[in-house]
Order: C-alpha cells, then sequence, then structure tokens
C-alpha cells in the first residue's frame, strides 16, 4: 500500500513538473527539460509493481483505463523539439487529463491485476 502511495505522488509530482518547470509555455503547449520528466519517470517505473508492469505489455493490459492512460501520456510527454535535443514539447492539458485518469484508477486496476494473478 506504501508503495501505491509512493506511486501516486510522482504521478502528482510529473504533473508539478509540467505545470510550474517548463521553459517556455505557448498555450497548452510547454517546452520542458528532458531530464526532469524522465527522471520522474524513472521513478515512476520503479516503484510500480512487477505484476502491473509484466500486465502492461500482454495485449489484455490496454483494457486497464491506468494502462491506456499511461500509453497515452507517453505521447502527450515525449516529444521531441526540433530546435533543442534536451527539452520535450509536452501537451500539457493532455498530460494533465491523462495523469488525473491514472491516479483514480491506479489501485483498482493494481487490485484487478493481483486478483486474476
Amino acid at each position: 500500500m506504501s508503495d501505491l502511495i509512493e506511486v501516486l505522488n510522482y504521478f502528482k509530482k510529473l504533473n508539478k513538473v509540467i505545470a510550474f518547470e517548463a521553459d517556455f509555455s505557448f498555450g497548452n503547449t510547454k517546452l520542458v527539460k528532458k531530464n526532469k520528466i524522465d527522471d520522474v519517470l524513472c521513478c515512476i517505473l520503479a516503484t510500480l509493481p512487477s505484476s502491473y508492469k509484466n500486465f502492461m505489455n500482454q495485449p489484455e493490459g490496454k483494457k486497464l483505463n491506468s494502462i491506456l492512460s499511461y500509453d497515452l501520456l507517453f505521447n502527450a510527454i515525449k516529444n521531441k523539439f526540433i530546435l533543442n535535443p534536451n527539452v520535450y514539447l509536452v501537451k500539457s492539458d493532455l498530460a494533465a487529463k491523462y495523469i488525473n485518469t491514472i491516479v483514480a484508477t491506479l489501485e483498482q486496476d493494481i487490485a484487478y491485476i493481483e486478483k486474476i494473478s
């Protein structure tokens, strides 16, 4: 249970990094340093349960809201910026939406995965 709280805190931290630590903002598009986002994503992957990470790679894993939102989150935040390879072009409105969905459904999805395993 403490790992789940830690993972949720990392997702909230990712949301704060995108919202408040952008180098440049233009509407809902923000330029955020690549290493800041990658550091938080690394922490998220390290604290997710191994059963959840294994289920992410399975075809039936795409049916769970948190896993689907996690994949969409990557598409929203990991866009390369042509002028500077050290920053990501982040769609902040989509990223916030997907993070909120993950935070809301992660506990249920982990419980479901552990139940069927």
